[in-house]
């Protein structure tokens, strides 16, 4: 029903129709902030493109299948190789989801000559499912995948009829123009494009003897869209924690706006510990999973 080819590089029309597949999905999950890829990125190693084909309708072997558009490329996986490791970024054009389309593509890449082990050296695969895809889930039972690590992305609503109060501890301001550091490796690299402009708001440092946080509000409507506090953990004394996070709600409170934005490492006790303790509100769960091959 299905088959795939590799390369290591795209042509111009090949780019052009999975450009057209990721901006039809991107839309499609806006509101889930699922993943995306980003196959014109430059890689950490040897990067691979995989494009899945689909039979023409009538020949599909499913009723429901025919009846989808006949369209170059239903599928589109990047594979970033690094040794032994490989990222995976894996979009299926959305109205081909929920017939089995990924999940044969992983059970033909497993099967077949020309699917994994046709990557030399690769003994893992590492992919981030943005939101917590349930699909995301499914596959990694069914594939041995196990969970590697995780970030919450939290709200806390601010402002308005809901003021935040808090101590202030004070903090030199400085400009941050790199913006936030990624706190997993490969989290942000296929992270949903309304995710990445809430965090290329976090510009402004607000550094202390204690450590630093990136925050920023949206210059046009601070009310309405939401604003970044990015903290990375490490380094900083676990008491020390809620009281950067304090400053950064009060500085973006200020700057007007009415929610903030923040990403928390899973991992980090101390973390989950005062941004629940200071009000942040569970919103969904981007998950890295490991898969032995």
């Amino acid at each position: 029903m299905i088959t795939y080819t590799w390369r290591t590089t795209l042509a111009d029309n090949e780019v052009k129709d999975v450009e057209s597949l990721l901006e039809e999905a991107v839309e499609y999950d806006a509101e889930a902030g699922f993943s995306t890829a980003t196959p014109t990125t430059a890689g950490r190693g040897e990067v691979r493109h995989l494009l899945v084909s689909i039979a023409p309708p009538g020949e599909r072997g499913s009723v429901a299948l025919d009846r989808l558009p006949d369209v170059p490329v239903v599928a589109y996986l990047r594979l970033d190789v690094r040794g032994e490791v490989a990222d995976v970024q894996l979009v299926v054009r959305p109205e081909f989801r929920s017939h089995g389309i990924a999940t044969l593509l992983a059970e033909l890449l497993d099967e077949q000559p020309t699917g994994w082990s046709s990557v030399e050296g690769v003994r893992r695969l590492r992919a981030w499912a943005h939101g917590a895809h349930p699909a995301a889930e499914r596959m990694a039972r069914r594939f041995g995948a196990r969970v590697d690590h995780a970030l919450f992305k939290t709200l806390r609503f601010i402002g308005g009829s809901r003021p935040f109060a808090g101590d202030d501890v004070g903090a030199a301001v400085e400009p941050a123009p790199d913006g936030p550091a990624e706190m997993v490796e490969g989290h942000l690299a296929g992270i949903a494009p309304g995710e990445r402009e809430v965090l290329a708001r976090g510009r402004t440092r607000l550094a202390t003897p204690a450590g630093s946080v990136l925050v920023g509000v949206d210059e046009k409507d601070p009310a309405r869209q939401p604003a970044c506090i990015a903290l990375d953990p490490a380094g900083v004394p676990a008491g020390d924690v809620r009281a950067l996070l304090t400053t950064a709600l009060l500085r973006v409170q200020a700057d007007g706006a009415r929610v903030a934005q923040m990403y928390v490492d899973a991992l980090s006790e101390a973390f989950v510990g005062a941004s629940r303790g200071l009000g942040f509100q569970h919103d969904q769960s981007d998950v890295l999973y490991l898969r032995p091959l």
